[in-house]
């Protein structure tokens, strides 16, 4: 369910996945695109099984990958780079396309409940279609059911948040880039937020504070498309997982890498979950190709996520 609360007024939506230019990887053409119907619709999807998978090899985890508003499963796979680690780190990645009902040129998006574009507008039910596809790759191939992660890009990321917050017994852990939990649909529209999850669930939430789009402090962004549109802050999202995730305390931010990078770490929390945030001082909003460690190697993005989504199982 989504919530409706006073708390979020006046505050901005925009979700726009942008990332850098050039592609980190280029996805591989072998790669199968599967369909499924849900809801009424086919459905459609970018699977990466890892390179020489066994018939018979055991539980693996599985990474689900959300595109941002107007992007599309292909350039996702190559500017994230996820494929390639799951060779080598054995697991399952799939990249979920959007809808794009009623829209010419196509631009796809995701019903994350306060945006995006057609896909809310047309009511698309985007949980059932995670949830089917969940069931469909567990069904077909060795899915660890106890290791489902998922992320997202900006409205990708807002779905992500969604399906934690509405099934969090079905994922082990989730990763935000430049998402949000809430915010408004435009002028005039009532705040929109993602309920309370009924068990913690770790999550890791990485945005750029330079971000034009989805404002890392909230408010209404300069570049919106709908005038009056707003969304929640990144530390409204922040405060929001860790009472969710019953956390104990606020840490201090920890400033890295010259002070690119701002760490805030909550590490006791219930169930052993953690909410991680990395904010990047510098970055705009985009799928960042790497980020900077603490000892100063510049660390792939999907890397980082994998690193967080590994140390956690349902």
């Amino acid at each position: 369910m989504i919530r409706r609360g006073a708390w979020l007024a006046g505050l901005l939506l925009v979700a726009i996945g942008v990332a850098r230019e050039a592609a980190a990887h280029p996805a591989d053409a072998a790669d199968p695109w599967p369909s499924l119907n849900s809801g009424g619709l086919e459905r459609h999807y970018l699977l990466h099984l890892p390179a020489h998978m066994q018939a018979g090899a055991g539980p693996l985890p599985l990474v689900i990958v959300l595109h941002g508003a107007a992007g599309d499963a292909g350039s996702t796979a190559d500017m994230t780079g996820f494929s390639p680690l799951a060779d080598g780190a054995r697991f399952i990645v799939v990249y979920p396309e959007g809808t794009s009902i009623g829209v010419d040129p196509v631009r796809q998006t995701w019903n994350a409940g306060f945006c995006c574009g057609a896909a809310v507008r047309n009511h698309v039910d985007d949980l059932g279609f995670l949830n089917a596809l969940i069931e469909r790759l567990s069904t077909d191939y060795p899915v660890d059911r106890h290791r489902v992660y998922v992320t997202g890009l900006s409205n990708g990321a807002m779905l992500a948040y969604r399906f934690a917050a509405q099934y969090p017994g079905r994922i082990a852990a989730i990763a935000s880039v430049a998402g949000a939990i809430g915010g408004t649909a435009g002028a005039g529209q009532p705040p929109i937020s993602i309920d309370r999850p009924q068990r913690p669930i770790p999550v890791l939430i990485i945005h750029g504070m330079m971000d034009g789009y989805v404002l890392y402090r909230g408010g209404v962004s300069p570049n919106a498309g709908t005038p009056g549109r707003f969304n929640v802050s990144v530390d409204d999202a922040v405060r929001f997982w860790a009472a969710a995730d019953g956390c104990a305390g606020h840490p201090a931010p920890s400033p890295t890498a010259g002070g690119r990078v701002i760490v805030e770490e909550f590490a006791h929390c219930r169930e052993r979950t953690e909410v991680r945030l990395v904010a990047l001082t510098d970055g705009p909003h985009e799928w960042p190709l790497a980020i900077a460690q603490p000892n100063g190697v510049e660390e792939p993005t999907a890397m980082v996520i994998w690193h967080f989504f590994e140390g956690h199982r349902r």
